[in-house]
């Protein structure tokens, strides 16, 4: 008796099909990075980046411009008085990542809460308390990180943030004499610029000033008349706000 096979159905048809095209396709595919293979080992994503500049076209904000700013600020850690400071900031933006400056500041004080219970409390012996009145130095600005934020979803501001380090001098005065000199002084810094247009930048720093100097004055009880002020080399924290214009108004651009 002769055997007959059963004829595909149309679904057994249809798999096959769809089969023979998922090989075609598997195949096709596989045939470039086959052929990659044959012609040389296949260069990594790193190497790719490596072989071409990382960013091109960007704006050069800082590399080869002066940086002319007004600057306003105050110290922080004042036992006795506060000093509110006003001054400007001028620099060179030798590249984008490095400037050389110098800054000048003049100071007005203002008595602390202590201050103003010592004097309440103890007036016979406190003969007076040392304050700022001018501060200038030359500084280097290094500056490791730049990059960009979106400010509302509108607006695309570009910032930095940089390190501050340098050497000056310090002019102290008080309500008697033995407070009234000069120090030299170490600078050390860090900052924040964010740029409101391509040659203008609001930049915010918080700076350290060490120098040497006396507090206050106290009078000696066992001479009438003299008086006693010790100093000593101390850390006079400050916040800086200033707001900077740069020149030539217009920034280069990268290759």
């Amino acid at each position: 008796m002769e055997r007959t096979h059963p004829r595909p159905t149309g679904r057994a048809s249809i798999f096959r099909l769809a089969l023979g095209l998922l090989s075609a396709l598997t195949l096709f595919a596989a045939t470039p990075t086959l052929a990659a293979n044959i012609a040389g080992p296949r260069r990594s994503a790193l190497d790719r980046l490596e072989e071409g500049d990382a960013i091109r076209k960007r704006l050069l904000l800082r590399g080869g411009r002066f940086e002319i700013a007004p600057v306003v600020g105050f110290t922080l850690n004042d036992a006795f008085q506060r000093n509110v400071m006003f001054g400007a900031n001028l620099g060179y933006h030798i590249a984008d990542s490095f400037a050389i400056g110098a800054t000048i500041f003049g100071a007005t004080s203002l008595d602390t809460g202590l201050a103003e219970e010592v004097l309440s409390k103890r007036s016979d012996r406190a003969e007076g308390f040392s304050s700022i009145q001018l501060m200038a130095s030359g500084e280097i600005v290094y500056t490791p990180l730049i990059g960009k934020f979106a400010l509302f979803g509108r607006a695309v501001i570009n910032y930095d943030l940089h390190l501050i380090a340098g050497g000056g001098f310090a002019s102290l005065t008080g309500e008697v004499s033995d407070l009234d000199g000069g120090s030299p002084m170490a600078v050390a810094g860090l900052g924040f610029r964010a740029f409101t247009s391509d040659w203008m930048a609001l930049n915010i720093e918080v700076r350290d000033y060490i120098f040497s100097s006396a507090l206050n004055s106290i009078a000696n009880a066992e001479a009438d008349g003299d008086n006693n002020a010790e100093t000593e080399i101390s850390n006079n924290f400050a916040v800086t706000v200033g707001f900077g214009f740069f020149f030539p108004r217009e920034p280069a651009l990268t290759d």
